[in-house]
């Protein structure tokens, strides 16, 4: 249920492709692994699963300490594929009991929805993701290793708030908040706009919490019934609550999409992207001396590829942005690389792997931050309704000397886990 619920997001979040707009690389439906029953995601279906989980996890928060939790958690899921109204939710979250000293309890929650209409020549659509988290998220549906969800999950939206650069344990909110409209203009062209509102903020004053604001506006073309091309103009602005710094990006992108086959499909967008100048304060509180970071020329770009064939299910991506710096920078540039995979033997084994790696470079600072983490779950179902798993995750990061006291994550850290998975039948609520 776990892994089935996860190759769900591919869908949340991209009602931009609701008409004849490029579909993203990772919107592929495919082959679904549930543990508990063999179900499939049929239209108009809830589910949901509830796990208990044990984690050590080693070098915890850049210390040499170890640290042990032991994780109660759920996801749910509701699909409607109605032609008219398309709907998605899902939810992922749970508690999380930590020996860490001052941690305790804390939890975690994600939050998504889309919803999109379609009328006519018209097709309008409307997203909301929201997540409360104790860290960086890194692999899994949740971005918490160890607590059994890890799968195929989405790859990243580049215009939503990111973290590249890894901090230490630090509570955080997450909200990104999407509309667009696409109008048919014939059979092969349309036109598209899209809006969107992201925040990131830390509850601990340390961190810097920023916002985002960005737009597109674009002109897709359909070229056969398995290609498509489009050119689409962005705006973003960045700014900051505890900090005076804001600057924002221009840029226009050409875009190529084409379903390679049955099984594989090939998404890619790339343009010149301009940084404005602007003055920056380095420093979170009682910065007086603000920084002239230059303006700039660089360019942004996203490449993905997505499988699916029977019982496997992955995907490769790279996308290179400019973000607001994720909490410890004024805005930096990342170049980020992921994939995912997911292979189910039958009904009874399941195997899945993830891996990403970021390199970020701060705009207003001098330094690297070099980011990996890597993952593997294995899962067993041993009864009609209750399946298994045990996963292992390994995070390292790198950071230059003017992050040491910045509270960035820094050295090497590994996770295990280990927990049962409740996965009851699933509900027939039919299309809303």
């Amino acid at each position: 249920m776990k892994t089935c619920i996860a190759l769900m997001t591919f869908t949340l979040g991209m009602s931009g492709s609701l008409l004849a707009q490029a579909t993203p690389a990772g919107t592929t439906a495919g082959p679904v692994y549930n543990p508990g029953p063999s179900l499939p995601s049929i239209d108009g279906n809830f589910q949901y699963a509830l796990t208990a989980s044990e984690v050590v996890q080693f070098g915890y928060s850049g210390s040499s300490g170890n640290n042990y939790m032991t994780s109660l958690s759920g996801d749910a899921e509701y699909i409607s594929k109605n032609s008219q109204r398309p709907f998605n939710l899902l939810y992922a979250g749970g508690l999380l009991l930590s020996s860490y000293s001052g941690q305790g309890v804390s939890t975690f929650q994600t939050l998504t929805a889309t919803q999109g209409l379609v009328r006519g020549k018209w097709a309008l659509g409307v997203s909301d993701s929201v997540s409360y988290l104790p860290q960086s998220p890194t692999t899994g549906l949740s971005g918490i290793p160890g607590v059994g969800d890890l799968g195929s999950q989405p790859l990243p939206d580049p215009q939503a708030p990111g973290q590249t650069v890894l901090t230490n344990y630090a509570r955080r909110v997450s909200n990104y908040v999407s509309g667009n409209i696409e109008r048919q203009l014939n059979p092969k062209t349309s036109l598209s706009g899209s809006g969107s509102y992201g925040i990131l903020k830390f509850l601990d004053s340390r961190y810097l919490s920023s916002t985002q604001i960005s737009g597109q506006l674009g002109i897709n073309r359909r070229l056969d019934p398995r290609t498509g091309v489009s050119l689409t103009a962005v705006y973003s602005t960045f700014s900051y609550s505890n900090n005076s710094s804001s600057f924002n990006t221009r840029g226009l992108n050409v875009g190529y999409n084409r379903q390679l086959s049955k099984t594989l499909s090939f998404d890619a967008s790339a343009g010149p992207q301009w940084v404005n100048s602007f003055q920056a304060l380095p420093q979170l509180t009682g910065g007086t001396v603000p920084i002239t970071v230059p303006a700039r020329l660089t360019y942004s770009a996203n490449v993905g590829v997505a499988y699916t064939h029977q019982h496997t299910n992955g995907s490769l991506a790279y996308s290179r942005s400019i973000n607001g710096g994720s909490g410890v920078q004024v805005g930096s540039q990342a170049d980020q690389v992921s994939a995912q995979g997911l292979h189910n033997w039958g009904r009874d084994w399941s195997a899945s792997a993830s891996v990403g790696y970021a390199r970020t470079t701060a705009l207003a600072s001098t330094g690297t931050v070099s980011s990996v983490f890597a993952g593997t779950q294995v899962s067993h179902r041993f009864g009609q309704n209750f399946s298994g798993y045990a996963s292992y995750t390994a995070t390292h990061q790198s950071i230059p000397a003017i992050l040491a006291g910045q509270n960035a994550y820094s050295g090497l850290s590994h996770s295990l886990g280990f927990g049962v998975t409740f996965s009851p039948r699933t509900a027939r609520l039919g299309q809303f």
